[in-house]
Protein backbone atom coordinates (compact mmCIF):
# COMPACT_ATOMS: atom_id res chain seq x y z
CA UNK A 1 0.00 0.00 0.00
CA UNK A 2 1.33 3.49 -0.79
CA UNK A 3 0.88 5.73 2.46
CA UNK A 4 2.22 9.28 0.24
CA UNK A 5 0.23 12.05 0.39
CA UNK A 6 -1.06 12.87 -2.62
CA UNK A 7 0.27 16.40 -4.80
CA UNK A 8 -2.89 18.00 -3.76
CA UNK A 9 -2.62 16.88 0.11
CA UNK A 10 1.58 17.86 -0.34
CA UNK A 11 0.11 21.04 -1.68
CA UNK A 12 -2.00 22.08 1.40
CA UNK A 13 0.35 20.91 3.54
CA UNK A 14 3.13 23.65 2.08
CA UNK A 15 0.25 26.01 2.35
CA UNK A 16 -0.45 25.71 6.03
CA UNK A 17 2.81 25.43 7.35
CA UNK A 18 3.45 28.55 5.38
CA UNK A 19 -0.01 29.88 7.44
CA UNK A 20 1.24 28.67 10.94
CA UNK A 21 4.75 30.22 10.59
CA UNK A 22 3.60 33.13 9.69
CA UNK A 23 0.15 33.79 12.03
CA UNK A 24 0.88 30.96 14.72
CA UNK A 25 4.68 30.36 15.43
CA UNK A 26 5.02 34.11 16.23
CA UNK A 27 2.29 33.73 18.96
CA UNK A 28 3.62 30.41 20.34
CA UNK A 29 5.22 31.38 23.27
CA UNK A 30 2.76 33.97 24.40
CA UNK A 31 0.08 30.94 24.12
CA UNK A 32 1.94 28.85 26.32
CA UNK A 33 2.60 31.48 28.97
CA UNK A 34 -0.86 32.80 29.04
CA UNK A 35 -2.56 29.52 28.57
CA UNK A 36 -5.01 31.34 26.19
CA UNK A 37 -5.36 31.44 22.28
CA UNK A 38 -5.29 34.80 20.86
CA UNK A 39 -8.69 35.63 19.23
CA UNK A 40 -6.80 37.24 16.11
CA UNK A 41 -5.20 33.89 15.79
CA UNK A 42 -8.25 31.87 15.74
CA UNK A 43 -9.69 34.73 13.19
CA UNK A 44 -7.18 33.90 10.59
CA UNK A 45 -7.27 30.34 11.18
CA UNK A 46 -11.18 30.64 10.15
CA UNK A 47 -10.22 32.80 7.14
CA UNK A 48 -7.89 30.62 5.92
CA UNK A 49 -10.34 27.52 6.78
CA UNK A 50 -8.70 25.58 8.97
CA UNK A 51 -11.89 25.78 11.15
CA UNK A 52 -14.44 23.51 11.43
CA UNK A 53 -12.42 22.22 8.38
CA UNK A 54 -14.07 18.55 8.57
CA UNK A 55 -18.29 20.64 8.12
CA UNK A 56 -19.48 20.59 4.99
CA UNK A 57 -18.89 23.88 2.12
CA UNK A 58 -22.94 25.06 3.25
CA UNK A 59 -21.65 25.37 6.41
CA UNK A 60 -18.42 27.30 5.96
CA UNK A 61 -16.21 24.15 6.38
CA UNK A 62 -13.94 22.66 3.57
CA UNK A 63 -15.97 19.17 3.94
CA UNK A 64 -12.29 18.18 4.09
CA UNK A 65 -11.71 14.25 4.85
CA UNK A 66 -9.70 12.87 7.85
CA UNK A 67 -6.02 12.44 6.41
CA UNK A 68 -6.03 16.20 5.15
CA UNK A 69 -7.84 17.51 8.65
CA UNK A 70 -4.98 15.31 10.10
CA UNK A 71 -2.01 17.20 8.39
CA UNK A 72 -3.41 20.50 8.94
CA UNK A 73 -3.32 19.16 12.72
CA UNK A 74 0.12 18.36 12.59
CA UNK A 75 1.47 21.70 10.73
CA UNK A 76 -0.34 22.93 13.99
CA UNK A 77 1.19 21.67 16.11
CA UNK A 78 4.48 22.58 15.08
CA UNK A 79 3.93 26.00 14.71
CA UNK A 80 2.36 26.04 18.50
CA UNK A 81 4.79 24.53 21.49
CA UNK A 82 1.76 24.51 23.65
CA UNK A 83 -0.37 22.24 21.36
CA UNK A 84 -2.95 24.43 22.75
CA UNK A 85 -4.10 25.32 19.29
CA UNK A 86 -3.89 21.94 17.84
CA UNK A 87 -6.10 20.42 20.40
CA UNK A 88 -8.32 23.23 20.00
CA UNK A 89 -8.28 22.67 16.17
CA UNK A 90 -8.49 19.33 16.40
CA UNK A 91 -11.49 19.19 18.97
CA UNK A 92 -13.16 21.88 16.31
CA UNK A 93 -12.49 19.27 13.30
CA UNK A 94 -13.87 16.17 15.07
CA UNK A 95 -17.28 16.90 16.74
CA UNK A 96 -17.84 19.46 13.99
CA UNK A 97 -17.89 16.77 11.45
CA UNK A 98 -20.10 14.82 14.29
CA UNK A 99 -22.62 17.89 14.55
CA UNK A 100 -22.57 18.26 10.79
CA UNK A 101 -23.65 14.63 9.60
CA UNK A 102 -25.93 13.93 12.76
CA UNK A 103 -27.24 16.61 14.36
CA UNK A 104 -30.56 18.55 13.25
CA UNK A 105 -30.64 21.09 10.18
CA UNK A 106 -31.98 23.16 12.68
CA UNK A 107 -29.07 22.84 14.91
CA UNK A 108 -26.71 22.54 11.70
CA UNK A 109 -27.55 26.11 10.44
CA UNK A 110 -27.68 27.68 13.81
CA UNK A 111 -24.14 26.38 14.72
CA UNK A 112 -22.02 25.51 12.33
CA UNK A 113 -21.04 28.90 10.40
CA UNK A 114 -20.36 30.35 13.17
CA UNK A 115 -17.96 27.59 14.45
CA UNK A 116 -16.15 27.95 11.28
CA UNK A 117 -16.18 31.66 11.52
CA UNK A 118 -14.20 31.34 14.35
CA UNK A 119 -17.21 33.22 16.26
CA UNK A 120 -17.75 30.24 18.98
CA UNK A 121 -16.22 27.05 20.14
CA UNK A 122 -17.74 23.73 19.41
CA UNK A 123 -16.78 20.87 21.86
CA UNK A 124 -17.08 17.84 23.52
CA UNK A 125 -18.50 16.95 27.47
CA UNK A 126 -18.27 12.92 28.20
CA UNK A 127 -15.60 12.71 30.28
CA UNK A 128 -17.01 12.02 34.13
CA UNK A 129 -15.20 11.93 37.85
CA UNK A 130 -16.16 8.74 38.28
CA UNK A 131 -15.77 6.79 34.80
CA UNK A 132 -13.14 8.70 33.21
CA UNK A 133 -14.05 8.73 29.59
CA UNK A 134 -15.50 5.03 29.55
CA UNK A 135 -18.54 6.06 28.31
CA UNK A 136 -21.03 3.11 29.15
CA UNK A 137 -20.43 4.17 33.02
CA UNK A 138 -21.56 7.51 32.52
CA UNK A 139 -24.36 9.14 35.31
CA UNK A 140 -25.06 12.37 33.14
CA UNK A 141 -29.09 11.94 32.21
CA UNK A 142 -31.21 13.98 30.11
CA UNK A 143 -34.81 13.24 30.50
CA UNK A 144 -38.17 15.03 29.25
CA UNK A 145 -39.88 16.84 32.11
CA UNK A 146 -43.21 18.67 30.75
CA UNK A 147 -41.77 19.90 27.60
CA UNK A 148 -38.51 20.46 28.22
CA UNK A 149 -35.52 18.23 28.41
CA UNK A 150 -33.90 18.43 31.60
CA UNK A 151 -30.30 17.27 31.63
CA UNK A 152 -28.62 16.19 35.37
CA UNK A 153 -24.55 15.28 35.87
CA UNK A 154 -21.19 16.66 35.77
CA UNK A 155 -18.35 16.77 33.32
CA UNK A 156 -14.36 16.99 33.55
CA UNK A 157 -11.54 17.95 31.57
CA UNK A 158 -13.48 19.71 29.18
CA UNK A 159 -11.68 20.96 26.23
CA UNK A 160 -12.15 25.25 25.45
CA UNK A 161 -14.52 26.25 28.24
CA UNK A 162 -12.45 29.59 28.52
CA UNK A 163 -12.81 30.30 24.50
CA UNK A 164 -16.66 29.32 24.54
CA UNK A 165 -17.30 31.31 27.60
CA UNK A 166 -15.45 34.41 26.14
CA UNK A 167 -16.59 33.97 22.56
CA UNK A 168 -19.91 31.84 22.93
CA UNK A 169 -20.29 28.12 21.57
CA UNK A 170 -20.97 24.98 23.57
CA UNK A 171 -20.70 21.29 23.71
CA UNK A 172 -21.96 17.90 22.21
CA UNK A 173 -22.93 16.27 25.02
CA UNK A 174 -22.91 12.02 25.93
CA UNK A 175 -25.83 11.74 28.16
CA UNK A 176 -28.16 8.92 28.91
CA UNK A 177 -32.18 8.75 27.93
CA UNK A 178 -32.50 4.91 28.69
CA UNK A 179 -30.29 4.34 31.78
CA UNK A 180 -31.25 0.71 32.24
CA UNK A 181 -30.34 0.12 28.19
CA UNK A 182 -26.47 0.37 29.32
CA UNK A 183 -24.09 1.90 26.85
CA UNK A 184 -26.78 1.39 23.86
CA UNK A 185 -29.48 4.00 26.20
CA UNK A 186 -26.65 7.06 25.07
CA UNK A 187 -27.55 10.25 22.73
CA UNK A 188 -25.99 13.66 22.21
CA UNK A 189 -27.15 16.99 22.77
CA UNK A 190 -25.85 20.39 21.81
CA UNK A 191 -25.43 21.87 25.15
CA UNK A 192 -24.86 26.04 24.82
CA UNK A 193 -22.07 27.50 27.37
CA UNK A 194 -24.48 30.04 29.14
CA UNK A 195 -22.63 33.28 29.72
CA UNK A 196 -23.18 35.30 33.21
CA UNK A 197 -22.53 38.87 33.91
CA UNK A 198 -19.61 39.03 36.97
Amino acid sequence: MDFSFTEEQELFKTSVREFCEKKLAPRAREIDEKGEIPHEVLEDMAAFGLLGITIREEYGGRGADFITAAIAAGEIARADISMATAVYYLVEAGWGFLMDRYGSKRAREEILPDVTKGKAFLGIASTEATGGSNIASISTVMEKTGEELVVRGAKIFISGVREAAKYGGGYVTIVKTSPELAHKGLSLCYLPVKIYPE
